[in-house]
């Protein structure tokens, strides 16, 4: 093959747009693939004056910046930029290529790949198999989803929902962070550093000032009085605040676990045998109970009618709650209210805390019969920070936490197609192997020709679920030396 053939062949394969390859070398085997690259035009647009130059006026070189591999081969790349004098207003200036980002030592979508991993796995694991030191990819990849913060690939809709909820990160003295949840688009806005009612109120109120988050006009919490509180100061009577369905079932389960512990402890040993390890008959949906279970749920019910009683209450503000004649606040405050009177006739101890509870927090419970908007979103993504969390063995930078999250997270999910889209019109991307081979060949991703768009994994995965394609798969983990997990993952 011919000199200027095979420079074509490697221009070709290498894909980077305005760019051409100039010189290969390669001096073992076993070394890095040096690519020399020139522009293809030597044209430049001046920064000052906006004006296309063709002036050069001297050259330089680049250190070496990382490349995606080649058939397993490292690639390095060493840009040959030209440096021009605008002959119109005498300004110098080095254009910088688009793939290649300041302040790291790899090409974009080299960056969007290790991000890739590192959302399934943890920074140590994906430095081995992209051949980094830890540290330097830590950098690069949060300088990283720093400027996808910055510059989203696609505009959300406007907010009209968002979700509070608290997460446990560390055992310090503010052990639990503020999670905001995008409803509208499905996703995480914010981590807050700590719980305390001021410091949601600032954030909210400067997204309402921003105009960021002028357009809520429904917050969904659970009972943690500090975010209903914070939300209405900050949005006024205009926003509605929704106590989440799931919460109150959840209360009212632990009293009835309660009760039944309380009555098992009055009991003989023989009679308290009955009961012990029964607890999720009493807490299961009927729907979800065997045939078996059912009858042995009916005899329990005969031996111990209080707690019959109280299974009863359960299923009758279940189906309260699920009642699709109910579409409004006043409607279901109505029926809760029938449902405390009869629940307090009963004159079950084991009720009382639970009907005060309810009382007390009536009218925003009340206010899920409207839209049916509950915290369940919230919920899911608290598990998937929880996995980042246990994936990395705990995070002690609390700032680089919030950048996993938002990188993990943080993109609307209704933007997921446009993002792809996006990234095939930069031609930011992977060409599968010509055999086929794709995700599930864990390594072998890592070996490929650069075609094939990098951002397709939908963003995020299912809650609560794990990605298929993982580091272990690759065999990764087996060069690496298990780091046992910190105390205290966020300070």
């Amino acid at each position: 093959m011919a000199e200027n053939q095979r420079l074509d062949f490697w221009t070709e394969l290498l894909h980077l747009e305005g760019f051409r390859v100039a010189h290969i070398r390669q001096d073992a085997p076993d070394d890095p693939l040096r690519l020399t690259l020139v522009p293809s035009l030597p044209l430049g647009l001046c920064p000052q004056c906006h004006r296309v130059c063709d002036t050069v006026h001297g050259h330089r070189e680049s250190q070496p910046v990382k490349d995606l591999p080649i058939s397993g081969h490292e690639v390095n790349l060493i840009f040959r930029l030209s440096q021009f004098q605008c002959p119109h207003c005498s300004r110098y200036f080095t254009p910088t290529p688009e793939a290649w980002p300041q302040g790291a030592h790899a090409t974009e979508r080299f960056l969007e790949h290790a991000a890739r991993f590192i959302r399934i796995s943890d920074i140590a694991n994906v430095a081995l198999v992209l051949g980094v030191p830890e540290k330097t990819l830590e950098a690069w990849y949060y300088d990283y989803v720093e400027r996808q913060r910055r510059e989203p690939l696609t505009p959300p809709r406007p907010i009209q929902q968002i979700g509070i909820d608290e997460l446990r990160i560390n055992q310090g003295a503010n052990p639990y962070a503020a999670v905001i949840v995008d409803h509208t688009n499905q996703r995480v806005l914010e981590v807050l550093e700590n719980r305390l009612k001021d410091t949601v109120q600032d954030y909210l109120q400067r997204g309402r000032d921003s105009g960021f988050l002028a357009g809520v006009i429904e917050v969904t919490t659970d009972m943690w009085g500090s975010y209903g509180e914070a939300a209405q100061e900050v949005f006024g009577k205009q926003v509605r605040i929704t106590i989440d369905r799931f919460h109150v079932m959840k209360n009212f389960q632990e009293h009835l676990t309660a009760a039944r512990r309380e009555i098992q402890r009055t009991l003989s040993k023989e009679e308290a045998k009955a009961l012990k390890g029964t607890r999720w008959l009493w807490l299961t949906n009927q729907e979800n109970l065997s045939r078996a279970e059912e009858a042995e749920l009916a005899a329990l019910g005969e031996q111990f009618p209080l707690l019959k009683q109280l299974r009863e209450q359960r299923d009758k503000l279940r189906g309260l709650f699920e009642d699709p004649s109910l579409t409004t606040a006043r409607a279901g405050a109505q029926r809760l209210r029938g449902w405390l009177e009869e629940a307090r006739a009963l004159g079950l101890k084991a009720l009382e805390g639970f009907c005060k509870t309810l009382e007390n927090w009536l009218d925003k419970i009340a206010n899920y019969f409207i839209d049916r908007a509950s915290n369940g979103r919230v919920e899911g993504y608290n598990r998937g920070l929880r996995g980042i969390l246990w994936r990395a063995f705990g995070i002690p930078n609390f700032k680089h936490f919030r950048l996993r999250v938002s990188d993990r997270f943080g993109q609307p999910r209704l933007a997921s197609s446009a993002r792809i889209a996006e990234s095939q019109k930069r031609g930011r991307g992977l060409r599968q192997e010509s055999s086929g081979k794709g995700e599930a060949d864990g390594l072998n991703i890592v070996e490929t020709f650069h075609r094939n768009p990098v951002g397709s994994q939908s963003h995020p995965v299912e809650l609560g679920q794990q990605p298929e394609a993982s580091l272990a798969s690759s065999g990764a983990t087996q060069r690496t030396k298990r780091r046992q997990p910190v105390s205290k993952p966020c300070d």
